[in-house]
């Protein structure tokens, strides 16, 4: 079996809109980042966190911790993996109450075969007791707010858990938890077994039946900024470059701007980003791009000996007041790692202020409140 399913839970927003989406990105050779690096490392520490506290088996974990956190580990990650073992842990605590003999699970493997061709995948953790059933899940990205919400991927993972543990509980519910500490994002959402079953017919098997067999056109969308072949897909080309063409020769309208453009306008902004990225590595691959060429890009001259460069100027003749310039505090993202979130604002809260930050348009469903700026312009004159 694969170590990748090729409908996987964590892309099913992605194939459930575009069934096109899975065969094409089969292509595309996954090499990693950083960023997945280091979300691995937090989850094994949140998996240990849990597993010590059950008096559970940690090997795995171990190893993969070992491996990664002399590069990616933080005092940050001590933090956020410790406010993840909190949640889990009062979530049981109150399973426990209903339930005496309920269940933590923690890294659980659940097949999903039965609704989703050859698909498989691993719960961060499930709370298995009569009634509600618990799927939470922990996301140290902070780039994107994941929301619980209809969140197509906490389904399949309910509906796997549901299916492998309704035999053992009476289960009639299930609330799904997103945790995302690095964002302050505590995400939940609760639906009936009868409600995830009826999507789960009407909309998870007829979309993954299609996304398998790559029937369907490519359709563009939202969904499209983690796809790895955005920057090369025909259909969303065409669909940013028609609006571009539908509107080159109007002065848009408020309505046009809130119905077609503002819509649309994260898709575009994936695609440009995405497009620009394809083009420099297949030139770099070897590819000519005509009318186009490499360059050097402009880099910022560095001090390769900095005691030997001070040693020079000195015996020179410079003063070194003149040559140092005066310690400088590092920066708060920089100090939150260090000392870690919470404490960081124990030790330095008083000295830290947060100015109002610069207006912006969000959709009207956005948690914000909304300001007026032109009433804002004469506050404070009678």
């Amino acid at each position: 079996m694969s170590a990748h399913a090729l409908l996987s839970p964590s892309a099913a927003h992605r194939w459930i809109n575009c069934a096109a989406a899975p065969r094409l990105e089969a292509t595309v050779e996954d090499s990693g980042s950083s960023y997945a690096a280091e979300g691995s490392l937090a989850h094994a520490y949140c998996a240990k966190k849990l597993k010590e506290y059950l008096g559970r088996p940690t090997d795995g974990e171990q190893a993969e911790i070992a491996e990664l956190d002399a590069q990616y580990h933080s005092g940050e990650m001590d933090e956020y993996t410790d406010t993840y073992k909190v949640i889990v842990l009062e979530k049981l605590n109150a399973a426990l109450e209903r339930t005496p003999d309920a269940q933590l699970l923690v890294e659980t493997r659940l097949d999903f075969s039965d609704y989703v061709p050859e698909a498989f995948g691993t719960a961060d953790a499930i709370i298995i007791a009569d009634g509600c059933m618990e799927v939470i899940d922990f996301k140290y990205g902070k780039g994107v707010r994941v929301s619980a919400e209809n969140n197509p991927q906490m389904m399949i993972y309910a509906l796997g858990a549901f299916a492998r543990f309704s035999f053992e509980y009476h289960i009639d519910r299930v609330r799904m938890t997103i945790v995302q500490p690095r964002i302050d994002n505590l995400s939940e959402w609760e639906l009936s077994i009868k409600e995830l079953t009826n999507w789960t017919e009407t909309v998870l098997i007829p979309a993954a039946e299609k996304a398998y067999k790559g029937d369907g056109p490519q359709n563009p969308g939202g969904w499209c900024q983690f796809c790895k072949v955005k920057s090369s897909c025909r259909a969303l080309a065409n669909q940013c470059t028609t609006m571009a063409k539908d509107y080159a020769d109007k002065i848009l309208t408020p309505e046009e701007l809130a119905n077609d453009v503002l819509p649309r306008l994260a898709t575009v902004k994936t695609w440009l980003a995405g497009v620009e990225e394809y083009a420099l590595q297949q030139a770099l691959s070897g590819v000519e791009i005509p009318g186009w060429k490499i360059v050097e890009g402009r880099s910022v001259r560095k001090i390769t000996d900095i005691s030997g460069a001070a040693s020079a100027l000195s015996n020179a003749g410079y003063a070194t007041a003149d040559i140092y310039k005066p310690q400088e505090l590092r920066t708060i993202t920089e100090l939150e790692k260090l000392a870690g979130k919470k404490q960081f604002a124990a030790i330095c809260g008083d000295y830290i202020v947060k100015p109002q930050g610069k207006p912006t348009l969000a959709p009207a469903s956005d948690k914000r409140p909304a300001i007026n700026p032109i009433a804002d312009d004469f506050s404070g004159i009678e």
